[in-house]
């Protein structure tokens, strides 16, 4: 029997990839006839590993087979299908075995690239956020709408080959219309995700180039943090979470401990990609006091930030925008700009520590922008943020007006790497772009030259650039 869904790339390194995919439930399913994916991986015409995975009901038949001991800038080749097991014929899983193991003519296949190493000196790749597709509009199905975004991804992969596909929150709306209606049951929250990730131009990018999701409000509910659990219906915010696990989360780098954060290299650039959902508190009174990423997440990311300060480029993903900030009556409180206490740590740290070279990649706002980042009493302070968002949304979007385009704030923080001293320290952003449309960026770094070489070109649904910001955004 064929795979229902996929497979998509996942995480993808110099040496290993994981391949995702989902099957379905067996006709002997009742007396422990289970489903298992199986795999066969090619280079060229020979065949390199086989492997199966357990597709566990929980997760609705979807799990990931992860190659390792591949060979670094290579394409290969992976046949995927399904097959039937009583518990005592179960095959190994998670392990290499004898292949190979897709008999059936009735197979998927994928082909992808690894990495290409720690000395690579470039980088290409693809971010965006936020594609609405309401299945249940009663006057019509935007559904091939909100998948042309992806052909020109698609296309554009084809005239320069992208290292992966970044998407950076609200793949798939749980509230379409907000409290009004909203998925009840996990059965009919994975068909909105079936259905959404089989469209043919989304599938074959992630069929063919390694694909990394972070979640945002709309995986759970509008405006989510923590601490709606008090008054969310018994089993919801799991049920949610364990739909985001199957289909986006699965397929991301492995963690640890249940959390949703993560981290991962491409070559010599450094990756941090945060969660800034599921531990955020927004109740200043409550044990802790507010925050968007929990003191465990927090301390996490110093510790990456520390670890990786020699990497050329350090991006960080953050769903919600850690700057520009929108106006009050925007949303501001559901950024970066509504936790400034958090965002004030972040900026002492980076800036005390002298960490250089540090860009912010976020969405949800409906609008995409660029920005730069100065601190007043040190010149060599520097932060980027790229902002890209909607992949697609069929009603209007915000412009301009709804941001402060530039601004200033202003925190007590230490004044120097001695940590002796405490003032007024004052940052500076200025943005520019702000295109309310449909949209995703092309981000390209190299370093081949010695210090990085940064741009950021933002293109409409149709591939095109917009006419309002032509050049690329240099930083």
């Amino acid at each position: 029997m064929n795979i229902t869904l996929g497979p998509i790339i996942g995480h993808t390194t110099d040496t290993s990839a994981k391949i995702w995919i989902r099957g379905a439930k067996g006709p002997n399913h009742a007396s422990r006839e289970f489903c298992y994916g199986a795999f066969d991986l090619y280079e060229g015409a020979k065949l390199v590993a086989s492997q199966y995975c357990f597709l566990k009901d929980y997760y609705d038949f979807t799990g990931v087979a992860q190659f390792t001991q591949l060979k670094p800038d290579t394409t290969y080749r992976v046949e995927c299908g399904l097959v039937y097991k009583r518990d005592g014929d179960a095959p190994q899983t998670g392990v290499p075995v004898a292949g190979p193991v897709i008999a059936d003519i009735r197979k998927a296949t994928a082909t992808f690239k690894t990495d290409r190493g720690n000395n690579d000196t470039r980088l290409d790749f693809v971010f965006g956020s936020c594609r609405y597709l309401y299945w249940d509009n009663l006057f019509q199905n935007d559904a091939e709408k909100g998948d042309k975004t992806f052909r020109s991804i698609v296309n554009l992969h084809r005239q320069r080959p992208l290292d992966f596909f970044l998407a950076v929150g609200d793949q798939v709306y749980a509230d379409p219309l907000n409290k009004l209606f909203e998925y009840k049951s996990f059965d009919a929250l994975c068909e909105i995700y079936r259905k959404s990730f089989q469209l043919p131009n989304i599938a074959e990018l992630m069929g063919n180039v390694p694909t990394y999701m972070i979640l945002d409000d709309h995986e759970i509910r509008d405006d989510w943090s923590k601490d709606q659990l008090r008054n969310a219906d018994s089993g919801f915010y799991a049920m949610r979470m364990r739909a985001y696990a199957s289909y986006q989360h699965l397929h991301n780098p492995d963690t640890t401990n249940g959390q949703f954060w993560y981290s991962f290299d491409k070559g010599p650039f450094a990756f941090f990609v945060m969660d800034t959902r599921t531990l955020r508190i927004n109740d200043a009174n409550a044990v802790g006091g507010k925050t968007m990423l929990g003191r465990e997440q927090l301390n996490a990311f110093f510790d990456w930030m520390h670890q990786h300060r020699d990497a050329p480029v350090k991006f960080i993903v953050s769903s919600v925008p850690f700057f520009p900030d929108p106006k009050p009556m925007k949303g501001a409180d559901d950024k970066w700009a509504g936790f400034n206490d958090e965002r004030s740590m972040i900026l002492e740290f980076i800036r005390v520590e002298g960490i250089a070279d540090v860009v912010f990649l976020s969405g949800d706002v409906h609008n995409s922008s660029f920005a730069r980042m100065r601190c007043y009493q040190d010149p060599q302070f520097l932060m980027t943020s790229l902002i890209s968002s909607p992949f697609y949304w069929p009603y209007p979007h915000e412009s301009a007006s709804d941001f402060y385009g530039g601004r200033t704030l202003e925190f007590m923080q230490w004044t120097n790497g001695n940590r002796r001293t405490r003032d007024r320290v004052e940052y500076r952003y200025e943005g520019e772009g702000f295109i309310g449309d449909e949209a995703f960026m092309a981000v390209s770094v190299d370093i081949g030259k010695g210090k990085p070489w940064c741009s950021a070109e933002i293109f409409d649904r149709k591939g095109n650039k917009f006419s309002d910001y032509p050049n690329p955004f240099l930083f």
